[in-house]
């Protein structure tokens, strides 16, 4: 080749290479902004997965109960969307994160509280979308949850009497389950009468044990003087929370119909996780008493399947 000829090639690539150099570079750039922004969404939610996505997901499983593998992957984005809505307008609604849980993306300073704020009003139209293109059935379920959402939050129902506050964290929970239930399935407009009892029992359950994260951010609904369980009642809370979660395996078991076998086991697991808040107080402990709460929970939304596999047809 001549150097004419090699030089002519040499310019040509430089050039090329000048050319695609801005664009690889804006490229890499967007791709650096989704990861981030991708990684905020996340850290939105990230703290729910044994309280929210784990518990409601089995239950919808099991309750609804789920007709098709394929509808898996809608049930679990629609509740992760749905539980994305929900706690950017909890967080952009309360202090207590920079004291609970500073990792969250607002008190980490990865989105600053207006665009937040912008990003909580703007997912409430979309989950109600999403839910459409299923049903009208599941549009209601998600505007039910957005209502709630609105009087625990925005309207101050986490700060007002226990007794209400609670009744709307089940309520909130029951909103949850009828819709990713009705996804689970393929006709996603009809649950039958075992599957909305199983979702009333669930906010049931939740609107009276719930209290149990409570012992795990005593600190920062102290200085928001949020009105809890724990702070109003102390350690006599932790007693009744036992009780409860006693109570309510081993009425369980029998709404439900477990063998012995079964339900022996179900009302130690529950004795056990109660038994963890009484024996063992401080912040640290009750964080990992509180995880065990959840297994608790996770087991009890899986009731439902037992019934429907070895009972619902005797």
């Amino acid at each position: 080749m001549k150097p004419n000829a090699l030089y002519s090639l040499y310019h040509h690539a430089s050039i090329s290479w000048l050319q695609i150099t801005p664009l690889t570079t804006y490229l890499m750039t967007l791709m650096d902004a989704a990861v981030y922004h991708s990684n905020t969404l996340w850290l939105f939610t990230k703290s729910d997965f044994m309280t929210t996505m784990i518990p409601i997901s089995l239950f919808a499983i099991v309750a609804a109960p789920l007709t098709s593998l394929r509808n898996l992957p809608h049930l679990v984005f629609w509740l992760w969307f749905h539980l994305l809505h929900f706690n950017t307008s909890n967080q952009t609604a309360s202090l207590e994160d920079e004291t609970n849980k500073p990792d969250r993306p607002l008190p980490a300073g990865r989105i600053t509280l207006h665009t937040a704020v912008l990003l909580r009003w703007t997912l409430m139209p979309m989950c109600w979308a999403l839910s459409l293109a299923y049903s009208k059935e599941v549009m209601f379920s998600s505007m039910a949850l957005s209502a709630f959402t609105a009087m625990y939050n925005e309207l101050g129902g986490s700060g007002s009497h226990f007794v209400f506050r609670y009744a709307l964290n089940g309520l909130g929970f029951a909103a949850f389950e009828a819709g990713t239930a009705l996804v689970a399935k393929d006709d996603k407009t009809f649950l039958d009468s075992a599957g909305w009892l199983a979702i009333f029992l669930s906010g049931s359950i939740f609107a009276t044990t719930i209290y149990a994260q409570d012992f795990r951010d005593v600190v920062g609904d102290s200085l928001i003087d949020r009105d809890t369980i724990p702070l109003r009642f102390g350690s006599i809370s932790r007693t009744v929370l036992l009780c409860g979660v006693v109570a309510w395996s081993i009425g369980l078991s029998c709404i439900w119909k477990l063998d012995i076998s079964s339900a022996v086991a179900f009302v130690a697991l529950g004795q056990f996780a109660g038994g963890r808040f009484m024996n063992y107080t401080t912040v640290e402990e009750d964080r990992k008493s509180y995880f065990y709460y959840n297994v608790w929970v996770s087991v009890a939304h899986i009731l439902p399947g037992y019934w429907r596999i070895f009972r619902a047809t005797t």
